[in-house]
């Protein structure tokens, strides 16, 4: 029997610091690549300039002594980091626009890249610029009574549309599980439709998770939280009774 409960703990436990674990490990593999690539680089242009010399296997930064041998270690992660914060600020600006459009086309041409770089590009407009269109996160039973399907709020129903429900129907937009940038639209009356309380971000993620990652109750939490503070007040109470009792006998 304790056999078996260990294999469960185990199962348990590395389920559990899986997440963690991949996280570190992309991190880590993400530093070591940028920071050899990038760092290497960069000693040998500061060596040019002269501000890195290299002597008997160490290297000093402008005469100051450094624990370093080949690279100053996390250098290379550095001017990364300052590469990326410039071209953030260039896009917010929109400055240099062209320069922009010139990389979408180039990687859009390249056979094979250019379906990469239109997955990963549709994957981002899912948390940013669509997400903007969706209002709230709702239920509907589809395809059939019984089967439930998470859509977004895209609006309520106008014009001809309307007119020919005769129902007061709104607009649900129903996403496809991987890739929520597709799926399609129905009409649906307002009394079918059932309003969800996660927000719409978290409703992507449940989507695109195929149900893996799943938002927290609030209201449940709530519900829960109020309950025990009502078996609190209730214990105390006991409590003060009691001691009424005890003091009046």
């Amino acid at each position: 029997m304790w056999w078996k409960s260990f294999q469960k703990n185990i199962i348990v436990g590395f389920i559990t610091l899986l997440p963690a674990i991949v996280t570190l490990y992309v991190v880590q593999l993400l530093f070591s690549v940028i920071d050899r690539f990038l760092g290497q680089f960069l000693t040998d242009v500061l060596k040019a300039l002269r501000i890195l010399k290299i002597d008997e296997g160490s290297i000093y930064f402008l005469g100051v002594y450094t624990p370093f041998s080949e690279r100053i270690l996390g250098i290379g992660f550095i001017l990364t980091i300052v590469i990326i914060a410039v071209i953030g600020s260039m896009r917010r600006k929109g400055k240099n626009q062209y320069l922009f459009d010139n990389v979408d086309h180039f990687f859009r041409k390249i056979p094979l890249a250019n379906y990469i770089y239109s997955s990963v590009e549709q994957m981002i407009n899912a948390f940013t610029q669509e997400r903007s269109s969706f209002k709230k996160v709702v239920m509907i039973e589809y395809p059939r009574k019984g089967v439930y399907t998470l859509g977004f709020l895209t609006g309520e129903s106008k014009g001809e549309v309307q007119r020919r429900t005769q129902k007061d129907c709104i607009n649900v937009f129903l996403p496809t599980t991987p890739n929520p940038t597709s799926g399609w639209l129905v009409l649906v009356p307002q009394e079918d439709v059932t309003e969800l309380n996660m927000t719409v971000e978290q409703g992507l993620k449940f989507i695109i998770s195929g149900g893996v990652v799943v938002p927290p109750d609030k209201a449940a939490l709530l519900i829960d939280e109020c309950g025990k503070i009502v078996e609190k007040n209730i214990s105390s109470n006991e409590m003060v009774i009691n001691v009424n009792r005890r003091k009046d006998d």
